[in-house]
């Protein structure tokens, strides 16, 4: 293992069997060298990737008791030091009109239904007593944890109900209260960051936290990526900080907020410069970028339903895809995830095709994008045919 000022690295194993080498060639002579067959040089090629095996172990905790690289659990305890905890999921609840015999009761759990659209499953949460006219008001809680959409124009339908139980729908006043998604560990380290931080902070969460609201305050649209080696990574050169941003804003307004939140000896790397004032008048360089959008393109093929025409469910096809393709910078771009939204289109009945492709030439499965690339769909990017 090799410690220096860039950090920790693991060795390789020519590095210990040079050491063995080295301390062999003491006891059996210069011209000694580690072979496959010998019983002493397998000893020592054992002895190697055992320390390898240790040197796998100490860079993990070494991983896990640094707060800028911490995961799941590790993350958690190194946070709760500071009194930070993550957002754990949680349930998203609605509203809706429940109709049947007059004062007729309904237990908790005795109601479920689904959104025919996607097929998300809610409960009673709370016992109800239907009034004369055969209505009430139910509360229902989503099975899965998450953010769970329930349009109000959504087609419900009935899984489970007591007997006399005819219809749940929406009318004016449901609510519906959307849960939260679970916070990953990077959402998590941002958070982290921000809140040992304060805009002007002159730290990197200062500089998220300054920049969140020029990119509808989500994290989806910011990535800050900063090289603390002596070396260039990523074409990132050293002790420099590459920001990338999805944002409305003009290049001025994003260069003087960095500007006014830089950090101290940090340089700044990006295709976008901008020459702002100092407070000596002097022109100082503000580097950074937009966010690459990858132009992605899609293939599908489909088996509709007897009685329905391509024609009537192309423009179906295309806003299922384009209203859920929400990818961030980084996230890879999978196919598989529109298979469900486009088998709930009324007058599909399956899927048998369903491809995507960066340049409309080549298609696969899934398109993996860099840090600082972000994909993105257009409703004439996509081809509908049936199968």
């Amino acid at each position: 293992m090799i410690i220096n000022s860039t950090g920790i690295t693991k060795s390789e194993l020519t590095d210990y069997l040079g050491f063995w080498t080295n301390k062999l060639r003491e006891v059996y002579g210069q011209d000694f060298v580690i072979k496959k067959e010998g019983v002493v040089d397998n000893i020592a090629t054992a002895g190697s990737l055992t320390c390898m095996a240790l040197e796998d172990v100490m860079m993990y905790l070494a991983k896990q008791m640094n707060p800028y690289t911490a995961e799941g659990e590790f993350q958690d305890a190194l946070y709760a030091l500071v009194g930070l905890t993550r957002n754990y999921a949680s349930f998203t609840t609605v509203t809706r009109t429940i109709e049947g015999q007059a004062n007729q009761v309904c237990d908790v759990g005795s109601i479920r239904f689904k959104n025919s659209a996607t097929d998300d499953i809610f409960e009673l949460n709370t016992a109800v007593t239907l009034g004369a006219d055969g209505k009430g008001v139910g509360s229902f809680t989503a099975i899965e944890l998450g953010a769970i959409e329930l349009d109000p124009a959504a087609t419900l339908s009935i899984i489970d109900a007591p007997e006399g139980i005819v219809g749940i729908y929406y009318v004016l006043g449901n609510t519906t209260t959307v849960g939260d998604d679970y916070e990953d560990d990077s959402e998590f380290r941002i958070r982290w960051l921000m809140t040992n931080s304060v805009k002007g902070g002159n730290t990197q969460g200062g500089m998220y936290a300054a920049l969140l609201p020029l990119c509808d305050n989500s994290t989806r649209n910011l990535v800050i990526t900063q090289n603390r080696t002596n070396s260039t990574v990523d074409s990132i050169p050293a002790h420099s900080m590459h920001i990338v941003l999805n944002s409305a804003e003009s290049d001025e307004v994003i260069a003087n907020t960095i500007f006014n939140n830089l950090m101290d000896g940090v340089g700044l790397y990006g295709d976008i410069d901008v020459t702002v004032k100092d407070l000596s008048d002097e022109d100082v360089t503000i580097s950074f970028s937009r966010t690459d959008t990858i132009r992605t393109y899609f293939n599908v093929e489909v088996i509709l339903k007897s009685g329905f025409l391509l024609a009537q469910v192309r423009d179906a096809i295309k806003n299922a895809i384009v209203d859920n393709f929400d990818y961030a910078m980084g996230e890879r771009v999978i196919a598989n995830d529109f298979y469900q939204y486009i088998n709930a289109i009324e007058g599909v009945d399956y899927v048998t095709t369903l491809e995507i492709s960066d340049d409309n030439s080549t298609w696969v499965q899934t398109l993996s994008m860099a840090y600082n690339e972000k994909g993105v769909v257009q409703a004439s990017d996509i081809t509908i045919a049936e199968g």
